[in-house]
């Protein structure tokens, strides 16, 4: 079984429901929590007030698969988030995202964590054949930007 979880730091200076929107732009059908943020750094640094997340499973990735394929980014997500954040034992894999592109609805990963935070994504999988089929079906290999074979949701959790 997959299962899919979300976050992201809010900042003062960041608004809760901007960031909320993101989050839900690329994860249609999450059910999203605000927790406040008791602040742990010296008061000169800027700290998160609240931290938004949710869970759940296969089913909050169909957003994001619809959008690489609308964005042509396949190879560009599969290269720079599952290629670097997939786990030494391959049952999961960990990736950002950035919170600006996705309050538009476009998956952009960054080089590196944000100031302001990024969108934390983390997958695990139960099996890595099971991994490396969400990769096969999410992010599949492509000729020209177009994948070469496309494969039901159905084909991932499969036994």
């Amino acid at each position: 079984m997959i299962h899919v979880k979300i976050s992201a730091d809010v900042y003062p200076t960041e608004s809760p429901e901007k960031v909320t929107r993101a989050i839900s732009s690329l994860f249609t059908g999450i059910i999203l929590e605000k927790k406040a943020i008791e602040a742990t750094e010296p008061e000169t640094e800027v700290n998160p007030s609240f931290l938004i997340s949710g869970e759940g499973g296969i089913d909050l990735l169909l957003t994001m698969y619809g959008l690489v394929r609308r964005e042509q980014i396949i190879d560009s997500i599969r290269n720079k988030a599952f290629g670097k954040g997939l786990s030494r034992d391959g049952l999961s894999v960990r990736f950002l995202l950035n919170k600006q592109a996705a309050f538009v609805g476009i998956p952009s990963i960054p080089a590196q964590e944000e100031p302001l935070g990024s969108i934390k994504v983390f997958i695990r999988a139960d099996s890595q054949e099971e991994m490396e089929r969400l990769f096969e079906w999410l992010l599949p290999l492509t000729e020209e930007g177009k994948p070469i074979i496309e494969l039901d949701m159905d084909y991932v959790e499969k036994s």
